[in-house]
């Protein structure tokens, strides 16, 4: 729980690193990275070539990709991964479409939920909820950190989010893409929200807070 919080790369790192190239591209497939979701919009971004597949991945890749660096994917498939994560481990297609009408305003077809598969379970989905609950609300640690998603919060809402901090290439420029995707209500979601912020305009850029800001208001909205 506060390696998540804590955004803590090294211990990430470690993780990775017993998975293995095959078990972490695996769960890569399963979340749908690197895949199109098939949403009904048209010219769907193809990010496959820009994930790695055992036979290419190095142990520099499995240790940046482990925290979230070194390989690409589209703001749908996060967000598509993320829904499976908070709602029982459920995979759905993304639509925007609800329902097509006749021009009476009857009713030709309704767009049910299309579920593709399962990616974890109801017991590991609780798990990861109480963790991003805990990286919004969690208290501070032995060593004064404190919830790195606690300027996301909203009064009267219990909800769960993590930041994101990425560099881009080249890295030694020092410039990033920060980030924060998050939920709400805790208990049973319902809604979900994905804010990037590219290269921030301030002086200290890997900071998620200006991501946070923007979401808070976005949800308080909602």
């Amino acid at each position: 729980s506060d390696i998540v919080a804590q955004s803590c790369n090294t211990a990430l790192m470690q993780i990775g690193l017993k998975e293995g190239y095959e078990t972490f591209t695996a769960y890569q497939k399963l979340f749908g990275f690197g895949q199109k979701t098939g949403i009904d919009l048209p010219g769907e971004t193809d990010t496959s070539t820009l994930v790695y597949s055992p036979e290419n991945m190095k142990d520099v890749d499995l240790a940046t990709n482990s925290f979230g660096q070194n390989f690409n994917v589209s703001a749908l498939q996060l967000i598509t991964a993320f829904c499976s994560v908070v709602n029982g481990g459920y995979y759905y297609q993304p639509h925007v479409v609800k329902k097509i009408m006749d021009t009476n305003g009857g009713t030709v077809e309704e767009m049910e939920g299309n579920l593709l598969r399962t990616t974890i379970s109801e017991q590991t989905s609780q798990k990861v909820k109480h963790y991003l609950y805990n990286t919004m609300y969690g208290e501070i640690d032995a060593n004064g950190n404190s919830a790195t998603g606690k300027k996301a919060r909203i009064a009267g809402y219990a909800m769960g989010g993590k930041t994101g901090t990425a560099q881009k290439i080249p890295r030694g420029n020092g410039n990033y893409l920060v980030s924060f995707i998050g939920y709400a209500p805790y208990d049973e979601p319902q809604v979900v929200c994905y804010v990037i912020v590219d290269e921030p305009n301030s002086d200290y850029q890997p900071t998620s807070s200006f991501a946070q800001e923007i979401w808070k208001e976005v949800m308080q909205k909602s």
